[in-house]
Parts: C-alpha cells; sequence; structure tokens
C-alpha cells in the first residue's frame, strides 16, 4: 500500500518540472505568412465606410438610408487583384405630416459587388464585375408600392 502512495507522490512532485518543457505546437493562425500560399493575408487590405441620408417632402413623408461598406482588396500578384465591397443598407420610410414617426416598413440588406482585374501589360486590360446599379435601388423598390 506504500509504494503506490509513494510513487503518487513522486509523480506529483516531479510534474511540474515535465509541465515546464516546451513542446513544439502546431501554428494555425491564418495571419502568419509561409511565402508559398496562394491566399497570403499580407495581400489582403481592408477599409470601411459609413454614410447615412434622409430626407422628406412638403407633403410629410420621408425616407431614411444608411449605409455601412467593407471594402476587401486582395493582390493575388501584381498583374491580378479583387475587389470586394459588402454593402450592409438599411432603410425605411417617416411621416411627418402631423409629428415626426418610423413607419413599420424598416428593413435590411446585404449587397455584394467585386471586382476582378488582371492586367497583363500596360496596353491590355481585363476586367469582370459585378455592380448592383446603386444602393439606393433596393430602397427606391422597396418604397415604390407606398401611395404617395
Amino acid at each position: 500500500m506504500k509504494k503506490p502512495l509513494i510513487s503518487l507522490s513522486l509523480m506529483l512532485l516531479l510534474l511540474p518540472l515535465f509541465a515546464q518543457v516546451d513542446l513544439p505546437r502546431p501554428n494555425f493562425s491564418p495571419y502568419t505568412n509561409s511565402g508559398s500560399s496562394l491566399l497570403s493575408m499580407n495581400n489582403l487590405s481592408m477599409r470601411h465606410s459609413m454614410g447615412f441620408e434622409a430626407g422628406t417632402s412638403s407633403e410629410g413623408v420621408g425616407y431614411y438610408l444608411s449605409r455601412y461598406t467593407n471594402h476587401l482588396k486582395y493582390k493575388f500578384n501584381p498583374k491580378l487583384e479583387l475587389d470586394l465591397d459588402l454593402n450592409f443598407v438599411n432603410f425605411g420610410s417617416l411621416n411627418t405630416s402631423q409629428r415626426f414617426e418610423l413607419n413599420k416598413d424598416n428593413d435590411s440588406q446585404v449587397i455584394p459587388e467585386f471586382s476582378l482585374r488582371y492586367k497583363p501589360s500596360d496596353s491590355v486590360l481585363i476586367q469582370v464585375q459585378m455592380v448592383q446599379g446603386g444602393l439606393h435601388r433596393a430602397y427606391r423598390n422597396s418604397l415604390s408600392s407606398y401611395p404617395w
């Protein structure tokens, strides 16, 4: 009975010595650059923009529209780059004829846009893009059913 108790005590005393040994750990961070990766985070740049607008007419109807855009740019190489804009748009209408109140038509949408550009030489540019035709289209389409 004393042997297992002594060996357990010895293990508990020696455990802190082994716990401080640095064992190799894998690095799963996407932000480290190995140099050979096709999707290196060093080639990614990001910026943000915000906007807000509102308007009203003399008839007492109005609107509001807010926009947050995350602009991402990724350079695969000096000749090939991708731009991606993720637009988060919130919009609705309001009534100002008797008192200022929001209607219950608040809506939000994510509107993606992208552009892929390949420029093999100074005189040649090949570009594929998708643009939603303006952020206000979703707002205008939603308000076209109102009887004002």
